[in-house]
């Protein structure tokens, strides 16, 4: 069964909002446009897994990207796009033709 491609739309311009307004707002202030999807875990009472999916250029994708951080604090909701972040960072200096 092929999936129609208003579907596809749906969630990408979803994802875009995650990183424009959503849990994902400390990736919106990067030179290019990053879409993704937060979430977490508890594991217990004493961890979460935290992680960070997503996609760029918005505007025509061709990278993909999953981070996940297991048995994190608690507290650190914010863990994946952190780890996002730190990343986008070091490939702005150390691989650049990645976020052109």
């Amino acid at each position: 069964m092929e999936i129609p491609e208003q579907y596809f739309d749906t969630a990408q311009k979803g994802m875009q909002r995650v990183v424009l307004e959503g849990t994902a707002i400390g990736l919106s202030d990067l030179n290019f446009k990053v879409a993704g999807k937060t979430g977490t875990a508890e594991i217990g009472k004493k961890y979460v897994n935290s992680w960070f999916i997503g996609f760029w250029p918005y505007e025509n994708p061709r990278y993909a990207i999953a981070i996940v951080l297991e048995r994190g604090s608690p507290q650190n909701l914010i863990g994946g796009v952190s780890a996002a972040r730190e990343l986008f960072g070091w490939m702005q200096w150390n691989a650049p033709e990645y976020i052109k």
